[in-house]
């Protein structure tokens, strides 16, 4: 995996060459790291997750879920299983388990369907629920579309609740930042 996801962080800083900087801290932990670390929940430098933002063409909305350990509303995704082929294979597993949706359409940047709208550093909080120290998510985020909101089946060991929130409430929220600029270009600039 992280021979993948090196070539995808490159690729990546061809299309956006003006995050070098911005992506610094996730490349220098993806050199410093081997496979199983880079996956490790017990990593405490952090790991590699991954997230989908999904979005209704229809209502003009996007999914959220209220995520009970963070007590806030997020994007779906997760982290990369030993298993997992590549952070796409990876992103589509973890909504299929938290929403049940498996029909979704993505919205690529490039031919390469591995390279993702966003790559984001943050640090998450201690979890009393797992007992977690304070680590790094380094979270290759991806962005999907289906034709319109259909019911969505939660995974209740995370998650308590969910919505559908248009570009607005999304922009307005500041756990998402630089994304929701490059979502409204590949979805209403470019058409």
């Amino acid at each position: 995996m992280k021979n993948i996801l090196l070539k995808v962080l490159h690729d990546y800083l061809l299309i956006f060459p003006e995050e070098q900087e911005r992506q610094s801290l996730v490349l220098d932990y993806l050199k410093k790291h081997n496979d199983e670390e880079i996956i490790d929940w017990n990593n405490f430098d952090g790991h590699i997750v991954v997230g989908g933002f999904i979005y209704a063409k229809k209502e003009h909305k996007f999914l959220v879920l209220y995520h009970s350990d963070l007590k806030m509303f997020l994007y779906p995704g997760g982290h990369i299983d030993k298993d997992d082929s590549n952070p796409l294979y990876a992103v589509r597993r973890e909504i299929f388990e938290e929403t049940g949706l498996k029909s979704l359409e993505q919205l690529k940047l490039s031919k390469s369907e591995l390279i993702p709208l966003d790559i984001d550093t943050h640090k998450i909080d201690y979890n009393a629920r797992l007992n977690l120290p304070e680590h790094y998510h380094f979270d290759f985020r991806y962005l999907f579309t289906i034709n319109n909101i259909l019911d969505i089946k939660i995974d209740l060991d995370e998650l308590s609740e969910y919505k559908w929130i248009n570009i607005e409430e999304l922009s307005n929220d500041p756990n998402y930042g630089k994304i929701v600029t490059k979502i409204r270009k590949l979805l209403f600039e470019n058409k």
